[in-house]
């Protein structure tokens, strides 16, 4: 798994990382930025998304 240095990187470098956020609400998008010196791979942007959307549906 390739990992890169900034989520901005990710999103510019990975098409199925950039398809995933961009499914994203807007909010979503912006937590996750807030959060983005932690995601370096498309597994954790896809774990970021999954928590995101558990704590988004209680």
């Amino acid at each position: 798994m390739k990992t890169y240095s900034s989520l901005h990187e990710l999103l510019a470098q990975d098409a199925p990382s950039k398809t995933l956020y961009d499914q994203l609400s807007r909010d979503a998008q912006v937590a996750l930025q807030e959060q983005r010196q932690s995601i370096h791979t498309h597994q954790e942007l896809a774990q970021a998304v999954s928590a995101f959307e558990k704590r988004s549906h209680k």
